[in-house]
């Protein structure tokens, strides 16, 4: 079984990048109290770090990988996470944008516009961005008008 470390510089391989060239990044196995249970991955912008969690499906395979770096759509993945994490430490909280980012590294790295992972990130994108404009649209509340 590869390392997560292995994991990681495999990604950053499939993005092209050398681990100097990216944000600090912390492998953890789970996520830590509130963060969501479903999250891979989450950005400490006051620290400028990305955390990574090692448990997600994508990260097992590709530790399980019969070669290095083999599992290519488990790394996918993993890239695509990376790349959305990066956006938000380099610019900040912006979700639509860091989907965007994201959404571009898994066609950088060979997913088709096609492929289940493709359709599941841009799904939440989605998500996000009718939350935000759910928000956006909600009365203020008494309390909020004072």
């Amino acid at each position: 079984m590869w390392s997560a470390a292995t994991v990681f510089v495999c990604a950053l391989e499939l993005l092209g990048r050398a681990e100097a060239s990216f944000p600090p990044v912390e492998l953890v196995e789970k996520a830590p109290p509130g963060i969501s249970a479903l999250a891979t991955g989450y950005a400490l912008l006051a620290e400028q770090r990305i955390v990574i969690i090692t448990s997600t499906a994508a990260f097992m395979q590709a530790r399980r990988a019969p070669e290095r770096c083999n599992s290519v759509e488990a790394l996918r993945e993993i890239a695509g996470v990376l790349a959305h994490e990066e956006w938000h430490v380099r610019h900040g909280p912006d979700e639509e944008s860091a989907y965007n980012a994201q959404l571009t590294a898994l066609l950088a790295v060979g997913a088709r516009q096609e492929s289940a992972l493709y359709h599941e990130v841009l799904k939440a994108r989605l998500a996000v961005i009718a939350k935000s404009r759910r928000a956006a649209r909600a009365p203020m509340s008494a309390r909020d008008r004072q």
